[in-house]
């Protein structure tokens, strides 16, 4: 099991889910796109993955191979301020929902995803979007 597979799991479900919206929400990576998309009334997901405990003993390697890896995930859902919560509510829904399938088992890694925090809001400064933020801790076995 590695990160990459690990990202892979929760990008191809996030993305997925996002693309079923109507209108369909781009869903920005790390470190793949640097900026939003054009146009400052456009909505968009940013999708961050972090591990900030990744040295997990492996269970049994001789016998099982189990590896734990423990993360976090963040959903950021932008939309067009002063339109009401509507539709970031929407967009955190869709978020909280595809999270908890991950509790299912993939191929190559079972993502199972703990507590989920928010949707939190931040409509603070100029910025011409507001946010709704979806955070939870993940273990990843493989």
């Amino acid at each position: 099991m590695s990160f990459a597979t690990i990202r892979a799991v929760f990008e191809s479900n996030i993305a997925t889910a996002f693309g079923a919206m109507t209108p369909a929400v781009p869903v920005m990576f790390d470190n793949v796109q640097s900026e939003p998309p054009p146009g400052a009334d456009s909505e968009f997901v940013i999708l961050n993955l972090s591990f900030p405990s990744s040295v997990e003993p492996i269970i049994c390697m001789e016998e099982s191979g189990i590896e734990v890896i423990r993360g976090s995930v963040q959903v950021s859902c932008y939309a067009p301020r002063a339109q009401g919560m509507k539709r970031l509510e929407e967009m955190a829904t869709v978020a909280m929902a595809t999270l908890n399938t991950l509790k299912t088992v993939d191929a190559t890694v079972n993502a199972c995803v703990g507590a989920i925090e928010g949707p939190t809001t931040v409509l603070a400064g100029q910025d011409p979007h507001g946010l709704v933020v979806i955070a939870a801790p993940f273990t990843a076995k493989g």
